[in-house]
């Protein structure tokens, strides 16, 4: 059986204040070709089963206008072929696709009764198929919001596999064993690499907008994002973009990546400031401005520069407008920010992105490792990690003011 796995559209995401012909936002619309794109490669190569794995939307309250275009691209991946047969379409919530009231639904509820088409928003579920092309085929989803419920509750043992069946894993989330587990540790809720190396035939995975397999099977996959959502996204190879083509047969699983062209987006080098004068830092900007023009990576590309070692008294006085005014002469988007040493690196180790509060973050870490259930065990372990890392010597007047 073929199956062509896609995921993270992130349809109605905007970016830049450059706009299009039409008047709209030139990022969402290059984000709407993408995903177009993509259903235009998977229509013509007219697998058996398609399946997104989750964020299919930036935000979960979106325009009629992008609804009814969801509505349209779903309706061919759902199509009828010549011979009268439907290409089946399983679709699951990811995280930007759920409001965050409870008692709001999510938008995919309104594709459910669309012919062909499987929604899986909130709780997890096996949908079953013993159709020709997939005779045996069991598809178990579990969406982001399900991600919450098994960990709290220790459900987890009840994703398994099927015996003398095909089985397929689609879930959205943060998979145990890849790098961006690590990244948010405690950040996000988690599919725990026990059930990723259960035997599941594919296991096809929605979050990371990078794509490429997770642990050492071949069998379990991020299909990645099908454009880039913002320069962090380069460091997760942003320059491939597109879907998976998976082949299951006879007990092996094949995937091929296949990658479709995106506008470009690119960092230029980082310039050090730090021994420079005003003027040397303007030539420098320009003279990597330069050369990105001379390598042709420079017209129609977002492109960003990064600058550090320079004082904040200093910057005020280098030409900045006008530096970004001549490169959007040729470039979509250009921006040249200021940095502090290292900047990059700690981003990429910690998951903090530059402007983010610190103590957000260690609230939303807290709040994942301080579930209900296991909150006296959080706050062992908290006093443990500070008397450790931290050499700090807890009492049980402290450890009852952090408790408090």
């Amino acid at each position: 059986m073929r199956i062509a796995h896609i995921s993270d559209t992130h349809l109605g995401y905007e970016a830049y204040r450059t706009v299009s012909g039409g008047g709209e936002n030139q990022r969402g619309t290059d984000i709407i070709r993408a995903f177009v794109r993509c259903v235009d490669d998977i229509v013509e190569w007219d697998p058996d089963l398609v399946i997104h794995s989750g964020d299919v939307a930036e935000k979960p309250n979106i325009s009629v206008r992008m609804m009814l275009l969801i509505r349209q691209q779903f309706a061919r991946l759902a199509g009828e072929r010549k011979d009268g047969t439907r290409r089946p379409l399983i679709v699951i919530a990811g995280n930007h696709d759920m409001p965050s009231a409870s008692k709001e639904a999510c938008f995919l509820e309104l594709y459910r009764d669309m012919p062909g088409v499987e929604i899986v928003c909130v709780e997890p579920k096996v949908i079953k198929y013993d159709t020709e092309t997939l005779s045996g085929l069991s598809v178990t989803c579990v969406p982001h919001e399900a991600l919450k419920d098994l960990a709290l509750e220790e459900r987890f043992e009840e994703v398994a596999p099927i015996p003398g069946r095909t089985n397929i894993l689609v879930s959205h989330g943060v998979a145990g064993g890849s790098s961006l587990y690590r990244r948010v540790l405690g950040r996000e809720y988690t599919i725990p690499t026990d059930v990723i190396v259960r035997d599941w035939d594919y296991a096809a995975l929605g979050h990371w907008h990078k794509q490429g397999p997770v642990g050492a099977t071949g069998k379990a996959w991020y299909a990645g994002s099908t454009e880039n959502m913002g320069f962090g996204d380069l460091r997760d190879n942003g320059d491939e973009r597109g879907y998976l083509r998976v082949t299951v047969e006879h007990g092996r699983t094949d995937v091929h990546v296949r990658n479709l062209p995106i506008r470009q987006m690119l960092r230029l080098p980082v310039i050090d400031a730090s021994e420079k004068s005003i003027e040397e830092i303007e030539e420098a900007i320009q003279q990597n401005i330069e050369k990105a023009k001379a390598d042709n990576k420079m017209a129609g590309s977002i492109v960003g520069q990064h600058v550090t070692g320079c004082s904040r008294e200093k910057w005020a006085l280098v030409p900045v407008a006008k530096i970004r005014e001549r490169a959007n002469e040729t470039a979509l988007y250009y921006e040249v920010t200021l940095i502090k040493p290292g900047q990059e690196e700690i981003e990429a180790v910690s998951g903090v992105k530059r402007g983010e509060n610190i103590m957000e973050v260690i609230e939303a870490r807290a709040q994942v490792v301080l579930s209900k259930t296991e909150r006296d065990g959080g706050l062992r372990v908290a006093r443990e990690l500070l008397e450790k890392n931290m050499k700090i010597t807890s009492t049980e007047e402290e450890t009852t003011e952090v408790s408090k």
